[in-house]
């Protein structure tokens, strides 16, 4: 393993306190294979941004234009990482919800969440108008008269 001392001096960006922590994390992981390692990482930093909310809509619930199951993934860089998933916790959004999001807006030209909230008020209204054109149907088991 390279000197963490080393490469925690180089990342300038950092505050003294982070850099601490850093070094802490790192020698915590030492030892481990880096498969595990980053299990570790990962499940500390879903922890920590409060991806442990349950997403809006996971994989395989209807959405506007069908089922969510196509998965995609991509990497960036160290410093727009912890930028993203600290505004993610600020918005209090797990990260799938503002990544999806972000491709509907490239793709739509309107966010995710927007989508569903158009689609469940164009349902609203179509069944708002079949109430005014139909009226209200009442069975005879809660004392209407039937239709």
């Amino acid at each position: 393993m390279t000197d963490t001392t080393k490469y925690i001096t180089q990342l300038a960006h950092l505050t003294k306190a982070q850099k601490a922590a850093l070094g802490a994390v790192l020698n915590a992981l030492q030892g481990l294979p880096p498969d595990d390692a980053q299990e570790v990482l990962d499940h500390a930093t879903a922890h920590l941004a409060g991806d442990e909310h349950t997403p809006m809509f996971a994989r395989g619930i209807a959405a506007p234009l069908g089922k969510l199951d196509h998965e995609l993934k991509t990497k960036v860089d160290e410093v727009t990482f912890h930028r993203f998933r600290r505004s993610c916790a600020l918005l209090e959004l797990d990260t799938s919800a503002r990544i999806r999001d972000a491709i509907y807006v490239l793709e739509w030209k309107k966010p995710y969440r927007q989508m569903v909230a158009e689609k469940m008020l164009h349902e609203d209204e179509h069944s708002q108008g079949l109430l005014a054109l139909v009226g209200h149907v009442q069975a005879p088991e809660f004392g209407g008269r039937g239709r």
